[in-house]
């Protein structure tokens, strides 16, 4: 319609163009208005009824003589514009022999580019492509290009059959594309799609589970439900069991967490998988605690509830338990204090986690009476702050509690702080370095580029990184302690999953991206791997 608006003028401008307005002189035009103007109010006069006759007759002389006056002056202005134009040249005159008018070109060009336009137009149709992913299809490549026009296709099969096959398909497309609105929208329509259907339909498994997962963030509660009700589709399917499991457990659901772990470890995909036989064994050990804490929240159930969860690994719903204990019950509680110093120590804030350690001895009667991680964490934060005789003194305090120092670490770093008190120049171990020099940082890379093809330099640096970094929280041979398990879980032998826990940290394992190079992650994920976890 645009094209043919913008043609039809050139095709047939006596046709399809209005006439410009007449254009007149001014003068005239205006002399005229006046005359009009005012012998249309003499008539309208003698009709009006709020004027006296006096009145009227008054106004009938003025607008008279002003009328006469204009008449006057409209006659000798006309008079004097034919004067003017009777000494103007003709046209015969001004170019001699009267010329033959010219014929009316028709603008070939403009006219075929119009006609290109249109038919550009006319084909634009079929390439207009929905958004794909979080952008626009700007580029003609082919995979783009068929990427765009699949979507497009399932959006209008979707269109003209909302049907729960054409909605999944859609809703698959918008996942694989990563455009989470869009296929949440589409998924929730699919199983609005199967309930409206009847009461015997069920919506596929995947939607709600691809839903649930992107309700995770915003709603865990609705996510658990619509797992539920993906488990009424498939009462054995183990992803969903897991989840149910999971999230059960965050919600503090216990009982239907140990039910759905149960049920997982029954299915052949979930037999036998040490992180879910760990966590149906933590939900057995809080559900008493946690089922007595319902009945009364007494200072004794929130500890013994929160030392459920330390002793399992789970230390961040034990610390809120614990921060619980001593701002409502006990400020005093030794064992709350010594488990909040330990994660604020973890956490980087060692002064913090000195005073609170410190108070839980004083509280407990000593150093020896507390639990063997505090006086490690204490002489690590002692070495850190720079104190070698508070580090010292704990040290000495925790191979007390231990008996054997297993691999000889404690014992190295303890003769290293006694050699700095004594003015010897000794390394600080069990801590990280303050930050390299460019050599330093060349002289470790090189170490470490060089470990990635020795398997015995790989056992040397892995170990010591180990030892350096991992130790303190994992257990010297990575039996577990502030930080899970690692001797015997096999997932840390997935070195993407390791990798990624330690260049980014996870729940209170701080991250390491600033502390080690590439190369020496690596080196460290290849040691795990090959020295703590079991073959996958």
């Amino acid at each position: 319609l645009v094209v043919a608006y913008a043609a039809l003028p050139l095709v047939g401008p006596k046709t399809f163009v209005d006439p410009l307005p007449d254009v007149r002189d001014p003068v005239l035009a205006d002399l005229e208005e006046e005359r009009d103007a005012l012998l249309r109010a003499i008539r309208e006069l003698e009709a009006r009824d709020d004027l006296n006759q006096e009145r009227r007759a008054e106004l009938r002389t003025r607008y008279e003589k002003r009328a006469a006056q204009t008449l006057a002056l409209l006659e000798r202005t006309r008079g004097e514009r034919s004067a003017w134009a009777s000494t103007q040249p003709s046209a015969a005159e001004a170019g001699g022999a009267a010329t033959e008018p010219r014929r009316t070109r028709r603008p070939f060009a403009a006219l075929t580019l119009l006609a290109i336009a249109a038919l550009s137009t006319s084909m634009l149709g079929s390439f207009v492509l929905p958004r794909v992913g979080q952008g626009a299809v700007t580029t003609f490549f082919e995979e783009e290009l068929r990427v765009a026009e699949a979507l497009r296709d399932l959006m209008r099969a979707a269109d003209r059959d909302p049907s729960v096959a054409n909605l999944m398909a859609l809703g698959e497309a918008y996942w694989n594309l990563a455009d989470a609105e869009e296929a949440e929208r589409s998924y929730r329509a699919v199983i609005a799609r199967a309930e409206a259907d009847g009461a015997t339909a069920s919506a596929p498994l995947l939607s709600y589970k691809r839903l649930a997962l992107l309700l995770l963030d915003r709603d865990i509660e609705a996510s658990l439900e619509l797992l539920k009700r993906a488990r009424q589709v498939d009462p054995t399917d183990p992803e969903t069991l897991f989840a149910i499991a999971e999230l059960s457990f965050a919600l503090g659901e216990l009982d239907a967490s140990e039910e759905a772990f149960s049920a997982y470890l029954a299915t052949p995909e979930g037999a036998g998988d040490p992180d879910a036989v760990a966590r149906l064994q933590l939900v057995q050990l809080v559900g008493p605690a946690s089922s007595a804490l319902a009945e009364e929240r007494s200072a004794e159930n929130l500890l013994a509830l929160a030392d459920a969860f330390w002793s399992s690994g789970a230390e961040e719903p034990a610390i809120d338990i614990y921060f619980e204990v001593l701002t409502q019950h006990d400020p005093l509680q030794p064992v709350a204090l010594s488990r909040v110093g330990q994660l604020l120590f973890i956490r980087g804030m060692t002064s913090d986690a000195i005073s609170l350690i410190e108070q839980a001895a004083g509280v407990s009667g000593g150093l020896r009476n507390l639990e063997p991680q505090a006086t490690l964490f204490l002489g690590n934060a002692y070495t850190i702050a720079g104190d070698d005789a508070g580090a010292v003194r704990a040290w000495e305090a925790h191979l007390d509690q231990v008996g054997v120092d297993r691999g000889g670490r404690v014992v190295g770093m303890l003769d290293a702080a006694r050699a700095r008190l004594q003015g010897e120049d000794a390394p600080i171990a069990g801590v990280a370095p303050a930050p390299p020099t460019e050599t330093q940082v060349s002289d470790r890379g090189e170490l470490a580029a060089e470990a990635l093809n020795d398997p015995f330099a790989l056992e040397r640096l892995g170990a010591s990184l180990f030892a350096q970094h991992c130790a303190a929280c994992h257990g010297a041979a990575g039996e577990g302690g502030a930080g899970v398990r690692l001797s015997g879980n096999s997932r840390a032998g997935d070195a993407a999953l390791s990798r990624s826990v330690i260049v980014t940290g996870r729940g209170i394992m701080p991250a390491f991206s600033g502390v080690l190079l590439e190369d020496e992650i690596d080196v460290l994920v290849r040691w795990v791997a090959q020295n703590l976890a079991v073959p996958r």
